[in-house]
């Protein structure tokens, strides 16, 4: 079995990495230097994306949105030009379930499969092996793709029918994204009130109050300065976006989610949507006359401007 991968930067890399332990592994990225780091670890870069899916049979994609996966399928020189019947696509991107479902019906006319399988558990998760694997599938392909996807983690689970790894996918990030918002605001709230952000973190994590965001990231990164995750605000404002649409198209109330995606937009005006996600920390920090993400030279003008004196 041939795998292909298109997407390798910082996430698709990672996941591209492990699946070339078991497998021959082609792939393509406009970034020649991120494709360039899988072939010096015996990966072959393909030409253009027509040589790709001529020369695979499985096929994964993890790219910003779905709109760059249909460009990449149907688009000027996209995989359709070389897919062949048979072939499986695995779209990893945290992508739009409707949009998902629209593509894999597409395909089906020209005898290929696709399945969603996007993934949760940041860089470090996918490296180790530990990263959770949420895959929208039949039954029968999700058999079929499971010990490819197990090569990448021991954590796959079958969420369901085609885009429902998507679904849920949107569900966790919403969550996590909720998440960083309350935990930097009760941090802030600490701060202002006389409790030094490293003694707040400590005290919460091993309280009630704890969750995911304070336990991993609060502590080891974020009070030490560290925001670059890989992960910008414009992605993740683009996941609560269609997290909440979901909510409307389904008849869910989505109160909180709604909220949340407004104070990314917010973060997005003050800070630009190139900045790292934990940058809200930073706005929340000026907005309350804190300084829970300590001073950093290196930061962006804009991310440094109006920082509490």
């Amino acid at each position: 079995m041939k795998i292909g991968y298109v997407g390798v930067g910082s996430m698709g890399g990672a996941l591209a990495s492990r699946l070339q332990q078991r497998y021959p592994l082609t792939v393509y990225d406009r970034s020649t230097a991120a494709a360039e780091r899988l072939a010096h670890e015996g990966a072959v870069i393909a030409a253009d994306l027509p040589a790709l899916a001529r020369d695979c049979d499985v096929i994964f994609l993890c790219l910003p949105t779905s709109e760059h996966v249909r460009n990449a399928i149907f688009g000027e020189n996209g995989l359709a030009g070389g897919l062949k019947p048979g072939s499986v696509i695995i779209d990893q991107t945290t992508g739009d379930p409707k949009e998902t479902r629209r593509i894999a019906t597409e395909l089906e006319a020209s005898g290929v499969e696709m399945i969603d399988a996007p993934v949760s558990g940041g860089i470090a998760g996918a490296e180790a092996g530990t990263i959770a694997i949420m895959v929208g599938a039949s039954d029968e392909q999700f058999a079929r793709v499971r010990p490819v996807l197990g090569t990448i983690s021991s954590n796959v689970f079958h969420a369901g029918g085609i885009g429902n790894g998507h679904v849920i996918k949107l569900v966790n990030n919403l969550m996590s994204t909720a998440q960083r918002l309350i935990s930097f605001e009760a941090m802030t709230l600490a701060a202002k009130n006389g409790v030094v952000p490293e003694i707040a973190s400590q005290i919460l994590v091993a309280s009630g109050g704890r969750n995911a965001y304070l336990e991993k990231m609060m502590g080891p990164r974020v009070l030490q300065g560290k925001l670059n995750v890989g992960f910008t605000l414009g992605l993740a404002h683009k996941d609560v976006r269609l997290a909440c649409q979901m909510g409307i198209d389904s008849g869910v109330p989505m109160f909180f989610g709604n909220v949340t995606r407004e104070l990314y937009q917010t973060c997005i005006a003050d800070m630009g949507a190139d900045q790292q996600v934990d940058s809200v920390g930073i706005v929340l920090d000026r907005f309350a006359g804190t300084e829970v993400v300590p001073r950093q030279n290196d930061l962006p003008p804009k991310a440094r401007q109006g920082r509490p004196a």
